[in-house]
């Protein structure tokens, strides 16, 4: 590769994850700058690029037409440059190959495209629900629905769901590019309006009654403590994989929307499961927050691109690594104020 200008960024810096790599090939394509990561993953069991993370890569290689060097399973370093100005519309295939999570190479290309393209749509197949990433439900639940009042207007289907270890989960995406941006203004949690959510498993599961055990658990726990309207459903899916989830969300009069979820695990019970969900939902509302430690993570980029101010229940070290990636690039723009909100002015 030729003599390149690369901005050096540590991929071994506090999280240490894939969080730094998608968040810095996804900048790196909106401003043109080219990158250089290195100590991919370095802190990780299995350290360097894992298939979930090639497939990112090569996504966004071929949406900026980019030049890459480590392209390669394992490896620990990679120079990203990307190449065109404003990608193309069209229709982008993705298939992660395992149960690699969906929702986390959404992140990279939902952010690529709203500030990039002229607009594209999206099939990807892979993990719905897994460890260490938000269920995909959370996109057109939380993330979507946030980001329409800050100028993004998108779309996901979930076609299918996939689980742990087969994947096989499938999702469409329409994401047009934002018009008319607007600064993220969510410090206000305001009050509690109603709680929703869906309790969701493979279809042999069925005979347990494991849809609606977690459903019936939540909806008498979430009663218990919140006077509110409360409703979670149950269904049951085709899957490659057994598995279950449960997605629960809090609307509040100010269009805050806090979410909370959790997985089936083996010699998990279901009314665990919804145990889990609850406790993390309540924990989040008792915080007086107006974004949800999740949101938070997920919002940084767009904060570092649109501006604007958010009061979240928790800075996880996800977020405190976005924010470091961020400032990789725009200097230092955040600013963090009573442990809880953070600020951009653009």
């Amino acid at each position: 590769m030729a003599e390149t200008d690369f901005l050096e960024i540590d991929g071994n810096y506090l999280e240490g994850g894939g969080q730094i790599l998608r968040t810095a090939t996804s900048l790196s394509i909106i401003t043109g700058q080219p990158i250089r990561v290195f100590n991919i993953r370095a802190k990780r069991p299995e350290p360097g690029l894992k298939p979930q993370h090639l497939h990112t890569l090569d996504a966004l290689r071929e949406l900026s037409r980019a030049k890459i060097e480590g392209l390669e399973l394992g490896s620990k370093e990679i120079k990203f440059i990307p190449q065109e100005k404003i990608i193309a519309s069209g229709l982008l295939n993705i298939d992660i190959g395992t149960a690699g999570s969906i929702g986390l190479l959404l992140q990279s290309i939902l952010l690529v495209a709203a500030f990039k393209s002229e607009g594209m749509s999206l099939y990807i197949k892979g993990g719905t629900c897994g460890l260490g990433a938000v269920p995909i439900d959370y996109y057109p639940n939380v993330i979507l629905p946030i980001l329409y009042y800050a100028g993004l207007r998108a779309k996901i289907n979930i076609l299918r769901r996939g689980y742990y270890p087969k994947g096989g989960g499938e999702i469409s995406a329409e994401i047009s590019a934002i018009k008319y941006p607007k600064a993220i203004a969510l410090t206000e949690a305001g009050n509690l309006r109603r709680i929703s959510g869906i309790s969701i498993a493979s279809r042999d599961l069925m005979p347990k009654e494991v849809a609606q055990r977690q459903a019936q658990e939540a909806q008498d726990l979430l009663k218990k403590d919140f006077d509110c309207p409360i409703e979670i459903k149950a269904q049951y899916v085709d899957t490659y994989s057994t598995g279950s989830e449960i997605n629960l969300y809090a609307f509040t009069d100010t269009n805050c929307i806090l979410g909370a979820d959790a997985r089936g695990e083996l010699k998990k019970s279901a009314e665990e499961v919804a145990q889990e969900a609850c406790a993390k939902l309540k924990k989040e509302i008792s915080s007086g927050a107006a974004v949800d430690l999740h949101l938070a993570d997920n919002l940084i980029p767009w904060l570092s691109m649109l501006g604007g101010k958010i009061k979240t229940s928790e800075i996880a070290r996800h977020t405190q690594t976005n924010i470091w990636v961020c400032e990789q690039f725009f200097g230092k723009i955040f600013k963090i104020k009573e442990d809880n909100i953070i600020e951009v002015k653009r």
